[in-house]
């Protein structure tokens, strides 16, 4: 199993999400009091379509409630291959 990456302050890299899907997440992680960075990324350059991404990293010590709540939204279909903290449920 390939190390996590982590933030400086600790934190487990979860992955890049559209708003609209980044905005789901934030407001269960609110409501369910777990600790999250968000970070906006412009996706392309200026020559191509660009468009915003939003990074996403939690509290490791919350990854159970992070999986339930992700499995609840996306049914499963984790959609970040970049993730660090999915690394093992990974299909590819």
């Amino acid at each position: 199993m390939a190390e996590e990456q982590t933030t400086p302050d600790g934190f487990v890299l979860l992955g890049y999400y559209s708003p609209r899907e980044a905005s789901k997440l934030l407001e269960r992680f609110e409501q369910n009091n777990i600790g999250f960075h968000a970070q906006p990324r412009r996706m392309g350059t200026v020559n191509t379509s660009a468009g915003v991404t939003l990074l996403i990293s939690i509290d490791p010590e919350r990854s159970g409630d992070v999986e339930k709540i992700h499995r609840e939204l996306f049914d499963d279909g984790f959609p970040n291959y970049d993730s660090s903290f999915f690394r093992d449920h990974r299909n590819v």
